[in-house]
């Protein structure tokens, strides 16, 4: 896969669902729930979902369209791994990580920061947990020959975290500029997509949104 087949999103002020973060997880298929596992079983993945109102899914799907156009495929897009429509209107996305990669080795966990972009030592927090988070996009092909675009998880940032017993633990987002997570300084528009340039597999479901 060439290099420019992956790209870079940075989406903010979003909701998370199902954070997977501390361990690896796999689906259940006769239990139809997720559990922990160790890294090496098959499925093993980190994973985070987000909430996002169907007009900034919308936005965000066609840029997932447009860049798996811009690369070289074989099928047509048809979806986004991981995408689903909710009941109250909104759109679920999700994005993993692998507890392998492709040598078999044991893949690191994903970054977890806070709002003054310091490691989170709690990885324990729940859906309804708020924040931002950059993921990488590549188009992928499943076993049914369907095209589409796959979220791979790279860093997440908890502004507002959300643990066991409903107690809120607010982080400032006052944070130092630059340094290593840059890419998370607070910015002055409250736009999702605002980083994101103009170009022309897991155990959430999978169904194509209808937009």
């Amino acid at each position: 896969m060439a290099k420019t087949d992956f790209r870079d999103f940075m989406l903010r002020n979003v909701v998370f669902s199902y954070p997977r973060l501390g361990a690896t997880y796999k689906f259940n298929t006769v239990e139809r729930r997720s559990e922990e596992c160790n890294p090496r079983a098959q499925g093993a993945a980190y994973s985070i979902g987000w909430e996002m109102s169907k007009d900034d899914a919308r936005k965000l799907h066609a840029e997932l369209k447009a860049h798996y156009e811009s690369c070289v495929t074989k099928a047509p897009f048809s979806k986004v791994f991981g995408s689903k429509q909710l009941e109250n209107g909104n759109v679920m996305f999700s994005a993993k990580r692998n507890g392998v990669n492709g040598q078999g080795d044991e893949n690191p966990k994903p970054t977890v920061i806070d709002g003054m972009k310091q490691p989170m030592t709690d990885l324990n927090f729940w859906g309804g947990s708020e924040g931002n988070l950059k993921v990488t996009a590549y188009p992928v092909t499943d076993p049914n020959g369907m095209g589409g675009i796959s979220l791979l998880l790279d860093i997440v940032q908890v502004t507002k975290a959300v643990f066991g017993g409903g107690g809120l633990d607010d982080f400032d987002e006052v944070a130092p500029t630059g340094g290593a997570f840059a890419d998370f300084d607070a910015k002055p528009a409250a736009d999702p997509f605002a980083d994101i340039p103009k170009t022309a597999a897991n155990d959430l479901d999978m169904d194509d949104i209808p937009f």
